[in-house]
């Protein structure tokens, strides 16, 4: 499996690293953050970690990673072009849910960056055992929690850290605290953390970028013998008043509760099971006038709103993996889970005024897969593999109070209500990668995949033209269609891995044609357009969401050399185009070419970067969300890492302080999120700056 790691703490671009499987290694090019040192045929880079914000923000440093900011905790994940629920999410093994239907709380931020132990993001085609409906792609995020130790006397272990930027006066402190031997294990952590508006060029503010979020964690785990272990986790989520200022409203509060139960174990010498059974339940309320003046006023009357939306989910995953299989490794898997949303927006000036816009919208999915992994013929590899999903879609009657004095509303919500809601799809995914180990420093890969999506829940059931989508974030106000087809998506994938002599280049050149992609796309519907009036006056119009043909290509590598034995030279580079195949209208969300480069000296305890940012400028944007171009960018980073080791006493500590935007650059990303909020230093409907100079300081103690 291609796979990039990212773990906190030290990057270790990885060039290639074996893995036995039936006595036969099996190459895996990583980038992984964590632990100090350089490890045979690695590199290691540094990350300018700026604080505890969304762990996220860690995908801008692989090829192909970005996100989509609509917020200091609301950075939604991309790769490649396709992000929200076209990539497939894990944390700790199970497939975590949104409660808001904006995606405030983004799957991505279940885990502050500071808690976080590894993120892994599969580079190219995901396997199918990544995950239901991976279309473009998987990440899997780990936390940080207690282990068994390697003997039966009891080991208390754990960490503390703390933190504060400048930028944004924020700061953070956080901890784990472990107790375990080699039957028994325990851990409670949590972590608090805190911010305020932040700044850009000239000491002016982008308001609301407030943000507030606390965490608490507890896990145990016990083996009953060698080859069996069961686990018991809970993770609790509050996030304050945040805010979200590329979205209609902003965080009141968003409160989870993750628990899983979970099971690995050898059932014979040659068969494994692993198993996890989870819940997620979540509340979260939004408003447009916590943290920021209600927005249009209309005839005198400020138009006050709050959203409540609850979660409640579940869910399985249960495989065997049979670990010598004809030189080679296979595991057959079932997954499935089951998510209900409700949402509904009120008036705090009017309590006559009720709009529900989700009603118990069901999606339940049933899956199952068979991967193998192994080599076929010398030096080549094989990894294929089959997934089938039956989804299952329903949503309950809608109501509002609207609908007693506007006729085109009570029109439009009756033809919902008697529609045929109860949707069923089914899914087929298969991917088949060959890796051709040529020499002893270049290796190839070439890769081909189906992979499908059935549609979100908003994208089938958003009756009334609402904002409500997931996070798009384009100011517009959308429709769903309960008749929309799951998107299909085929996809080839060429790369090599050269290395050798201190230096490694890992090029990947992509095309992917999609079948039936979702996209919001004018409506001619009467209804819908005297509605969207109403709630938009002014406004551009409605878009419906709907099934067109589209495809992205574009090429991303990691490059790096090793100068001296105590400098090296590390980079990446990522480039991506989507269009559709008919017209001439581009993907929306596409970031330009974009890329980094870093200059990192490390000897004994001191490591110390210098990086360089950039991106051209994107001026092929989508016309139908009204997407607005924007100009190339250059930034500079410094960091230092102190880790003294002249006493035992002291050995646990690392130091880290930096500056990033050096020269207070004011630039704005592509993915960047519009302003939809009142604010005197960005006018309204113009993309958001990023931070600007921002002097930060972190502290961690382990042991």
């Amino acid at each position: 499996m291609k796979q990039i790691i990212l773990m906190q703490g030290i990057v270790i671009v990885g060039l290639s690293l074996s893995l036995q499987v039936s006595a036969e290694p099996v190459l895996m090019p990583t980038i992984t953050i964590e632990g100090q040192g350089i490890q045979s045929n690695q590199v290691s880079v540094t990350p300018e970690s700026g604080g505890a914000l969304d762990s996220a923000l860690l995908l801008k440093r692989i090829p192909g990673g970005n996100v989509n900011s609509n917020g200091p905790l609301t950075n939604i994940p991309q790769y490649r072009g396709l992000f929200g629920n076209r990539l497939g999410v894990k944390l700790n093994g199970i497939s975590v849910q949104e409660v808001g239907p904006n995606a405030m709380d983004t799957r991505s931020s279940t885990v502050p960056k500071s808690m976080v132990r590894s993120i892994k993001v599969y580079r190219g085609i995901a396997p199918v055992s990544a995950g239901m409906e991976t279309i473009g792609g998987a990440i899997e995020i780990n936390s940080r929690r207690s282990e068994f130790s390697s003997s039966a006397k009891s080991e208390v272990n754990g960490f503390v850290n703390s933190g504060f930027s400048s930028v944004d006066t924020g700061r953070y402190f956080g901890g784990l605290m472990s107790l375990s031997n080699d039957k028994h294990r325990f851990h409670v952590s949590g972590n608090t953390e805190k911010g305020e508006d932040y700044r850009f060029k000239d000491n002016k503010k982008v308001r609301p970028s407030e943000y507030q979020r606390d965490v608490i964690s507890a896990g145990y785990a016990f083996r009953p013998s060698r080859d069996h272990e069961i686990s018991f986790d809970y993770d609790y989520k509050d996030t304050g008043n945040t805010g979200t200022p590329s979205l209609p409203m902003d965080i009141g509060y968003v409160r989870t509760h993750l628990g899983n139960i979970g099971y690995q174990g050898a059932l014979s010498n040659n068969l494994k099971v692993k198993f996890n059974g989870f819940f997620n339940r979540g509340d979260h309320l939004m408003s447009n006038h916590l943290l920021r003046p209600a927005p249009r006023p209309g005839g005198g009357n400020q138009r006050f709103r709050s959203a409540t939306t609850k979660l409640d989910s579940g869910g399985y995953n249960l495989h065997f993996i049979v670990p010598e299989l004809r030189s080679g490794s296979l595991i057959i898997g079932f997954d499935g889970d089951l998510a209900v949303n409700n949402s509904a927006i009120s008036d705090p000036t009017n309590g006559n005024f009720f709009l529900n816009n989700f009603v118990n919208s069901t999606k339940e999915r049933y899956s199952s897969f068979a991967e193998w992994n192994g080599e076929i013929a010398t030096d080549l590899m094989l990894e294929m593999g089959f997934r089938y999903t039956y989804v299952h879609m329903n949503t309950g009657q809608v109501n509002t109070s609207m609908a007693n004095m506007m006729m085109p509303v009570r029109n439009l919500q009756e033809r919902f209500n008697n529609s045929d809601r109860s949707k069923n799809d089914h899914l087929f995914d298969v991917s088949t990668v060959f890796r051709y180990i040529a020499s002893d420093n270049l290796d190839f890969e070439f890769g081909i995949a189906r992979k499908t999506r059935a549609p979100s829940y908003q994208e089938r059931f958003l009756w009334i033209p609402l904002e409500s989508t997931g996070g798009l974030a384009d100011g517009r106000v959308y429709v769903g269609d309960t008749s929309l087809k799951p998107e299909k998506s085929y996809q080839v994938e060429l790369g090599a891995n050269l290395h050798g002599g201190g230096a490694y280049f890992t090029p990947r050149a992509f095309y992917r044609y999609v079948n039936d992609f979702i996209q919001g796309l004018p409506t001619n519907d009467t209804l819908t357009n005297m509605v969207a009036g109403r709630i938009q006056p002014g406004g551009p119009g409605p878009l419906q969401f709907s099934n067109i043909d589209a495809h992205l290509w574009g090429v991303d590598f990691e490059i790096g050399y090793t100068i001296t034995d105590y400098l090296r030279l590390d980079g990446i580079m990522s480039f991506v185009r989507g269009k559709r195949t008919s017209g001439n209208d581009n993907l929306y969300r596409i970031a330009p070419v974009n890329g980094r480069l870093s200059l990192t000296y490390e000897r004994s305890d001191w490591l110390a970067s210098v990086t360089y940012i950039g991106a051209m400028k994107q001026d092929k944007v989508a016309a139908f969300n009204g997407e607005q171009k924007t100009s190339g960018y250059s930034i500079m980073n410094v960091y230092t890492q102190y880790r003294p080791s002249f006493s035992n006493k002291v050995k646990g500590l690392t130091l880290t302080a930096g500056v990033n935007n050096i020269i207070d650059t004011k630039y704005v990303d592509h993915l960047n999120g519009i302003n939809r909020a009142a604010n005197s230093n960005i006018s309204l409907n113009r993309r958001i700056p990023n931070p600007g100079r921002n002097i930060f300081v972190t502290m961690r103690y382990d042991w």
